[in-house]
């Protein structure tokens, strides 16, 4: 027994009804037809050709004639025909479009649609076709993104189409990847059925750019749930591509055009299932002006799509997409942790040159869709967004078809893993088939923080090799106690697994956060770009300025808790609200651990005195009994709530993630934690620890004091702080002249040679946001390397030469902290005084290398040389140009020091830089009056503001005989023109004041 699908596709009937066509259709798939105890006749789409009603009035006829003559012969009359259509953007009728219906499309391009009547409106434009649909087809509703027709044509086999409208939101000029099937539409199969999806648009045409991907999510919903898929739209296709995922097979078919200007290429297909073998014959049809052939012949069998045999309950889904922090945002009442997520990369934690440096975690997925068993050991540290990772990969391997289990480590409390995954079954699909999911064909675990298991090492061993024998796909997270240097019984049964640390967000992932957090209710369709970059880009320097130099990890928990903090202080950006932040950041640890009201002040209070107290005492960590000291001498002074016992303390500062036990010893989990309070506590009783200030700034060059002060920047504004600042910002290179940039300068003049040979410098065209992703990767690498070098230096026994730079580039920090946290709370002069400050020590830092420079360049470039020259002519013994190496070396030297200067004022920049102070950085260099302040103040301003050309025209006015100085800017402003959009006309006259190679410019873009 054979049923049939004719599929016809872009018959764009306007004028003419085919008559000639339908005969030779007929005709040349007679001899199959009437094999056939049913027909399906399918439309996918663009039946007319402008959607009028007098076009569909002629398509109809068309579809009686071509049915009458389907039946006309022999068995074929007794063929039962139904037919099954959906509407294409042809069928569309733009005539009397609603001027609204463009601002409902742009508040549909989002995965799920609640509101029916966005499709209402949005579908006004297919009233024509819904009538046609509803007269020449059994279903009978109007207005749908997905609809079903359901057949049985023998007693054992059901066949059921599975229709979506992807032109509901089609506009006159539509452009591919702009369309939305919302997943809220999806349709489910049912066990036993074969599913044929049909629709207009290749999946192509829907969009990859909605949160949640909906072109990615459509197809994986289809390869889950369907057996055949046909399409139209594209015209020129009729081959068949099968997908085979999971032994399911999937046949995507694109349907030929019925008509098209050129007549040659049209065609239709034909789909013969055979009920007997289980298998489908497909057919595609050419025209070849006068009759159809064959041009495409295909078979494939038929495996049975099974329903999900374990479908994922509502409250345990609400629990793996919701959000587990209180997080709040002004244009969205209720958070989901797909709005907030970023994949984070991962760092292999044993060397392998098979395994990629810093993966993206969401590889992980990847390794699921290749079939690949694997066992994933992931180490992080608690708010790290291990748990985050594991609800989003297990929602995503849920809608790829599998049935993930995911089993928390504090719940390992046995070694029968049938007990546990029956447990874990029954929370997340309820059901309690345990024997069913063990013959899945892949089975996925998701062990999260296994560390957390109470069972001792032997049978957590024991527990671990169980999942290693009867799961293919497990991914396991911890802290840091599998970790290659741990050799505990557990750890052994770990060695098969590829290790991986989770890394705090670097600076490109930094930013997409930053950038997720501020596109929440935005239009992606309307806002502007450059408002996107300039927007990113302004809050990413605040967060920066707030993370410091790693003193808080980059984990996306902080970096939304100082977002929320940053919005809702928007109005009020004070000294206040910043230190707050970081107060915010720790009462969220307690506050989970149900800490409220007197007890949380007095814990507060506890915290500060016992950073200071080890601060004070010279300790970084403590044990119990140092507690207990601490607690005899805190209690003295201070009353403490009478809850507060010392175990209770402890144990909510451990559970809370304030301190860590390790080794009988606690300790700040977190270093900006520690600095934080040793800093809150000065602030409170300032007047009395102006000695603790002075030393501090004394020994800023070691990190524990300088990042205490630049805390204590946030804490306060006292005159002590600021004086005590300024006098250590003149103790670097106090000797040394400040470099100025000035023509006459020797430092201008040796680089002079090395300058001009830039002097045909070209500008390129490049995309402003791939040129800061760019930037942003390779801080990634420079950090990450920094990171990976082993051996850190002992500050205290540094050269005498490298604690002065180390002083210099630290204060700096400071001030610039102050000048962007706290200016609008601190006098003009004040700050004015601070920001000098802060120039003068960079410039004299420079001028201190000029020195050197000046003094000893002539013996640095002939050491080189001879040493060199020695090498040279034991290795070839032939005569060395020494002219030529002297050059070289000169240019070398050169360049060094261009990059130093270069990247001295680059720090400075960032250092001290911020937005909406242009008059402070005016008046200070207005009080140095140098090249260098010039060039500062506007890389500064260049940075956080646009380019005022009345300004770079005088400014180049100034440099016009000062070539060094020139390209120091054409240095900026190179970075202005690549990572910020500028108009084109501005983008042309900014280029020809700076004096870049015009004809070097044009002959890049016409090579573009």
């Amino acid at each position: 027994m054979k049923i049939g699908i004719l599929h016809l596709t872009d018959l764009h009937i306007q004028d003419e009804i085919y008559s000639d066509r339908i005969d030779k259709l007929t005709k040349a798939i007679d001899f199959d037809v009437k094999q056939l105890s049913n027909l399906y006749l399918v439309l996918s789409g663009d039946v007319v050709n402008y959607g009028r009603s007098v076009e569909f009035e002629k398509a109809k006829v068309f579809i009686n004639e071509l049915t009458d003559k389907l039946k006309a012969k022999g068995k074929s009359r007794l063929l039962n025909i139904k037919i099954i259509a959906v509407p294409g953007n042809h069928d569309c009728c733009f005539d009397n479009e609603k001027k609204t219906r463009k601002s409902i499309i742009n508040d549909c391009k989002k995965d799920i649609i609640e509101e029916e009547d966005y499709f209402i409106d949005a579908m006004a434009v297919q009233s024509n076709y819904w009538d046609f649909s509803n007269e020449i087809t059994e279903l009978k509703e109007r207005n749908q993104v997905s609809y079903k027709y359901e057949y049985i044509p023998h007693i054992d086999f059901k066949v059921t189409f599975h229709c979506y409208n992807t032109s509901w939101l089609t506009e006159i000029n539509e452009k591919q990847g702009g369309l939305i099937i919302p997943e809220n539409k999806f349709l489910d199969n049912k066990n036993g059925e074969y599913v044929i999806s049909v629709f207009h648009h290749p999946i192509d045409w829907l969009s990859a750019n909605t949160k949640r991907n909906n072109k990615q999510r459509f197809e994986e919903h289809l390869i889950n749930s369907s057996n055949l898929v046909l399409y139209g739209h594209e015209h020129d296709k009729g081959g068949s591509k099968a997908i085979i995922q999971k032994n399911s097979n999937i046949v995507f078919c694109g349907g030929k055009a019925f008509d098209k200007s050129e007549i040659k290429e049209t065609g239709f297909s034909l789909y013969e299932i055979d009920l007997t073998d289980k298998s489908i014959n497909i057919k595609t049809y050419n025209f070849d002006g006068d009759s159809y052939t064959v041009e495409f012949e295909d078979k494939h069998k038929i495996v049975e799509k099974s329903k999900r045999e374990f479908i994922l309950s509502e409250d345990f889904e609400k629990k793996i997409t919701g959000l587990n922090i209180p997080l709040k945002h002004s244009k969205k009442p209720k958070l989901a942790l797909s709005d907030v997520f970023i994949f984070p990369d991962l760092e292999p934690l044993i060397e392998d040159d098979k395994v990629v440096k810093y993966p993206n975690s969401k590889e992980l997925i990847e390794k699921v869709k290749n079939n690949e068993k694997a066992n994933i050991l992931i180490e992080g540290a608690d708010q790290s967004g291990k748990t985050s990772l594991m609800h989003v990969l297990y929602k995503r391997f849920y809608e790829m078809g599998y049935t993930p289990i995911y089993l928390r480590g504090k719940h390992c409390k046995e070694t029968n893993i049938k007990n546990l995954v029956k447990k874990s079954l029954r929370e997340q699909y309820g059901s309690g088939d345990v024997d069913r999911f063990f013959q899945l064909e892949t089975k996925i675990l998701l062990l999260d923080n296994f560390h957390k298991s109470e069972l001792n090492s032997t049978y957590k061993k024991r527990l671990i090799e169980s999942f290693n024998d009867n799961i293919e796909f497990i991914i396991l997270t911890s802290d840091s106690t599998y970790n290659s240097k741990n050799v505990t019984e557990e750890a052994t049964s770990l060695k098969s697994y590829t290790k991986f640390k989770l890394l705090p967000l670097g600076h490109e992932k930094r930013s997409e956060l930053i950038e997720q957090w501020l596109m929440i209710g935005e239009n992606k369709l309307t806002i502007q770009e450059e408002v996107i970059l300039a927007n990113v880009k302004s809050r990413f320097n605040e967060i920066d300025s707030l993370i410091g130099n790693r003193l808080m990890p980059s984990y996306p928990i902080f970096i939304l808790t100082l977002l929320q903090s940053l919005d809702e202080n928007l109005q009020n950006f004070t000294q206040t609200s910043y230190a707050n932040i970081y107060l915010v950041l720790i009462k969220a640890g307690l506050v989970k651990e149900g800490i409220k009201d007197t007890v949380l002040t007095s814990l507060l209070n506890i915290l500060k005195e016992l950073a200071f107290y080890l601060y004070d005492n010279e300790k970084s960590a403590f044990n119990r009994s140092d507690f207990e000291n601490f607690i005899s001498v805190y209690s003295g002074k201070y009353f403490r709530h009478q809850v507060l016992t010392d175990d209770k303390t402890l144990n909510v500062l451990c559970d809370s993630n304030i301190l860590k036990f390790e080794d009988e010893y606690y300790s700040f989990s977190y270093k900006y934690i520690y600095y934080f309070l040793i800093a809150q506590k000065i602030s409170s009783e300032i007047d009395s620890h102006e000695s603790l200030i002075y030393q501090l700034c004394d020994n800023i060059h070691l990190e524990i004091n300088a990042n205490i002060l630049i805390f204590l920047s946030h804490h306060t504004k006292a005159q002590i702080l600021i004086d005590n600042l300024v006098f250590t910002s003149q103790i670097p290179f106090e000797n040394a002249n400040p470099l100025t940039l000035n023509k006459d300068d020797n430092f201008v003049k040796f680089i002079a040679e090395f300058t001009n040979e830039i002097k045909d410098e070209v500008i390129e065209e490049r995309n402003p946001r791939e040129e800061v992703k760019k930037n942003l990767r390779n801080k990634d690498a420079i950090e990450r390397q920094k990171l990976n070098n082993k051996e850190q230096e002992d500050e205290s026994i540094l050269p005498e030469e490298m604690i002065e730079i180390n002083q210099a580039f630290r204060t700096v920090k400071i001030i610039g902290q102050i000048v962007k946290n706290q200016s609008v709370d601190f006098e003009k002069e004040k700050l004015i005084k601070l920001v000098e400050a802060a120039y003068n020590t960079i410039f004299r830092f420079l001028g201190f290398y000029s020195e050197i420079l000046e003094n000893d360049k002539n013996l640095l470039v002939e050491a080189v040389v001879e040493i060199i020259q020695e090498k040279e002519k034991k290795n070839r013994r032939v005569e060395v140009d020494y002219k030529l190496i002297e050059k070289t070396v000169r240019k070398i030297l050169q360049f060094i020091s261009w990059r130093i200067c270069v990247d001295s004022i680059t720090n400075l920049m960032f250092a001290v830089g911020a937005k909406g102070q242009n008059e402070l950085f005016d008046k200070v260099n207005s009080n140095i009056d140098s090249t260098a302040s010039k060039i500062v103040t506007f890389s500064v301003k260049t940075s956080y503001d646009k380019i005022d050309l009345k300004e770079l025209e005088k400014l180049f006015k100034d440099v016009e005989d000062n070539y060094l100085a020139q390209c120091i800017l054409r240095e900026y402003i190179k970075r202005y023109l690549y990572t910020n959009f500028v108009e084109r006309s501005k983008r042309e006259r900014i280029i020809h004041i700076a004096g870049f190679n015009k004809r070097g410019l044009i002959g890049k873009m016409k090579a573009k």
